[in-house]
């Protein structure tokens, strides 16, 4: 049983095809040789720009995306300035209309507040 095993993992390491070209791609990539001739260089080059693109472009949007973060930030802490602002200037306007501090203004400009209710005047139809 043990020999049917063994001749069968042979059979199939024998049954791999062995590719002479990829073995003289190899052979030539660790020799260096395939920058030599211009066919592999040319070949090469297309990669090599696709590459420095993808990279440029990934720089700038990276660049792109912390200042856009920065100027969030900013914006988030102006509104947070504002908004506090607005709740201030809404209190002391708020304070400014009560009945008491209208009375106190115009007390300044010598008109006094009426401690009487008007009296209402009727017209007789004819």
């Amino acid at each position: 049983m043990n020999q049917f095993k063994e001749n069968t993992k042979q059979e199939v390491v024998n049954k791999i095809p062995v590719n002479s070209n990829a073995d003289d791609m190899l052979k030539k990539f660790s020799d260096g040789s395939f920058l030599k001739n211009k066919e592999g260089l040319e070949r090469l080059l297309p990669p090599i720009f696709l590459t420095v693109f993808l990279t440029i472009v990934y720089i700038a949007l990276s660049h792109f995306h912390v200042k856009s973060l920065k100027e969030k930030e900013l914006l988030k802490s102006e509104l947070n300035e504002l908004r506090s602002e607005y709740i201030s200037v809404k209190s002391q306007l708020m304070k400014r209309s009560n009945q008491s501090e209208v009375a106190k203004r115009l007390e300044l400009d010598g008109i006094k507040e009426l401690r009487t209710p008007p009296i209402l005047i009727e017209n007789e139809k004819k």
